[in-house]
């Protein structure tokens, strides 16, 4: 929160940037300062309302994220898993003074896109990631990765790829995880297959999505298929 604010009057340039937050404090006089820092005011004149999006995992972080940001970039979600996290952020999103509701929130989605007749293989380039999020990612009891897979109906998985990757078994790891799990937030295979099931993201409820992808071809092919 206090990252943001401050974010936000160094961009404004209304005045000399102080901030007296819970966490961060401008310029800071606490233990150990010298009490010689003086505030600052940017001299770049720059877009005084750059969009601020958010990359929240947890129900606190996406109440925050409705509160204060313009938009949530989200990991590791599908259409069909979205809407249970709305409630999160339209709970955030009752705090604003501004006006704003969900309608006005740019939700982020990462899709992989790939043209192929080896649906398998183009899901396997993605395993290394998933197993690396689910399986190291932050403390064996808290990882927000670990808990999203959980979320999405493969709570066996999640713990079987989190107890391979900490045991030095990386290998056994990526291949622990689930082929619908990588198939649903992907769209990978030939062109109709591709164009068949981007319609449940063009219907959707993400705004925009952040294409993941190892080529020209698929990246061309998807922005047709979008319009």
């Amino acid at each position: 929160r206090d990252y943001v604010a401050i974010m936000k009057k160094i961009w404004k340039r209304e005045g000399l940037v102080t901030h007296d937050g819970p966490e961060i404090q401008l310029p800071y006089r606490g233990p150990g300062s010298s009490c010689l820092g003086k505030p600052l005011k940017s001299i770049l004149h720059g877009n005084p309302d750059i969009p601020i999006m958010l990359g929240s995992a947890t129900p606190a972080a996406l109440r925050l994220c409705g509160e204060i940001a313009d938009g949530w970039l989200s990991m590791h979600l599908t259409p069909e898993s979205l809407p249970k996290y709305l409630a999160q952020l339209e709970q955030g999103i009752a705090k604003r003074t501004d006006g704003k509701t969900l309608d006005d929130l740019d939700i982020v989605a990462n899709l992989r896109v790939y043209i192929t007749d080896d649906v398998k293989a183009a899901l396997d380039t993605a395993r290394p990631t998933i197993a690396l999020y689910v399986g190291g990612m932050g403390a064996k009891s808290k990882n927000f990765h670990k808990e999203k897979m959980i979320e999405r109906g493969y709570p066996e998985a999640a713990e079987r790829i989190q107890e391979l990757f900490l045991a030095g078994h990386k290998k056994e790891a990526e291949a622990a995880v689930p082929d619908e799990f990588l198939d649903d937030m992907s769209l990978v295979g030939p062109r109709a297959r591709i164009a068949e099931r981007f319609k449940a993201w063009r219907d959707s409820r993400f705004t925009h999505l952040r294409i993941v992808n190892v080529d020209d071809e698929s990246m061309e092919y998807i922005a047709r298929v979008n319009g």
